[in-house]
């Protein structure tokens, strides 16, 4: 009994009690908190064992989000693939649209189950996308085939080259009635028309002369690697992109050797272009009704190869800025904060722009991580001391959410 008493006379200790639910929040604040509500995608249970609910538009009219963007960190088998496909596969219940650049061929199970469509892309293959298709807005279009020919080149355009493929696309546009295709644009590269050379205040000896090399850069998507993908009219009809589900596999390019990276970025980024000027298209549409654009998932699985390409990174950050007016989330997923880092050299405008789009982020989810990717993610996403040490071994499923 005299050491029982003297326990309970220690600083900060109390004798056992029990406490009713009604009291409990009170009596213990630092440990009970009240959660982001009842409203939006049941995800799984909080530490406490309650209910988590989460949805980035609902988070955005409380104030809670400004931007519904994430981004999901792990290590391979510890959770990352299975919340994103139960994050799609739920959401639809809401009537959310969704969007899917698949590089490792994993989700068409998923995209069948919810009467979704496959299109599978691959060199000489049966499937076609257009990213010149005449939707969209002429901005998407002339920003695309800037950034694609800056990556083709590995350098930033010329001013005369940058004139030139605008002017290029809009004479390609002029000559042609139909679907203008990035072979039509390399004709008017290569053979330059009036407008073109008024616009370079050149010979059309001097155009040809000064195009020939932006010319060889874009042929080189006519061939290779990328040859049938993207240099003839798409082949899906209209009714395919009205799916509530689309899913571009691109697994057979991302299957090939590290040579190929310039190849999957550019079909990464070509993929998101086609979608992006048919969501432009549809929000459109929905704003001449009166009607409430439609919200819509994009999952960029893998997507920070596609930043490591010159050109890419600024092409891939605008696509990010662009989806708060078009009411898209873009769902990023990556294994390790260093995946960013590997998008250039330290102090590069590759890097710097690849991890910008952590200011483009409203919501980060942290699986497992390696102790040092753990103490590296700490002054970047601003974790604590504690959550530094718990990500270095969190148990499969277990994730940690930084919410705005």
């Amino acid at each position: 009994p005299r050491g029982r008493l003297a326990r309970l006379h220690r600083p900060s200790e109390r004798a056992g009690h029990q406490v009713s639910t009604a009291h409990f929040q009170a009596a213990y604040p630092a440990v009970a908190e009240a959660g982001l509500g009842a409203r939006g995608v049941y995800v799984g249970s909080d530490l406490h064992g309650g209910s988590f609910v989460y949805d980035p538009w609902l988070l955005y009219a409380r104030g809670i989000l400004s931007i519904a963007n994430t981004i999901v960190l792990g290590m391979p088998d510890f959770g990352k693939s299975s919340l994103t496909k139960s994050w799609l596969y739920r959401s639809r219940v809401f009537g959310r649209r969704c969007e899917i650049i698949d590089p490792k061929g994993e989700y068409s199970e998923l995209v069948q189950a919810l009467g979704g469509v496959v299109l599978r892309l691959s060199p000489g293959g049966e499937t076609r996308l257009n990213p010149l298709t005449r939707i969209g807005t002429p901005e998407m279009r002339e920003g695309l085939l800037q950034a694609v020919a800056h990556a083709m080149l590995g350098r930033p355009l010329g001013q005369a080259e940058a004139v030139g493929v605008v002017e290029a696309l809009v004479a390609a546009d002029e000559s042609h009635s139909g679907e203008v295709c990035i072979g039509n644009v390399v004709d008017q590269l290569r053979d330059p028309a009036e407008r073109t050379c008024h616009a370079l205040d050149l010979t059309r000896d001097g155009a040809r002369a000064e195009l020939r090399e932006v010319a060889l850069a874009l042929m080189r998507l006519c061939h290779g690697p990328l040859r049938g993908m993207f240099d003839s009219p798409t082949s899906a009809g209209d009714e395919v992109w009205q799916a509530p589900v689309i899913c571009l596999d691109i697994s057979h390019i991302a299957a090939g050797s590290a040579s190929s990276d310039l190849a999957l970025a550019i079909t990464m980024v070509c993929a998101t272009a086609f979608l992006d000027a048919h969501r432009m298209e549809r929000t459109l549409r929905a704003q001449s009704a009166g009607s409430e654009t439609e919200k819509t998932i994009r999952v960029n699985d893998e997507a920070w190869r596609a930043l490591a390409i010159r050109g890419l990174g600024e092409y891939y950050q605008a696509a990010f800025k662009l989806g708060r007016q078009t009411g898209v989330q873009h769902w990023m997923v990556l294994h390790r904060l260093s995946d960013l880092d590997a998008a250039g050299d330290a102090g590069t405008r590759q890097q710097a722009l690849a991890k910008g789009l952590l200011a483009e982020t409203g919501t980060v989810i942290v699986y497992r991580q390696h102790p040092d990717e753990a103490r590296r993610a700490t002054p970047v996403l601003g974790l604590s001391q504690t959550e530094s040490e718990r990500i270095a071994h969190y148990p499969q499923g277990v994730a940690l959410w930084r919410i705005g």
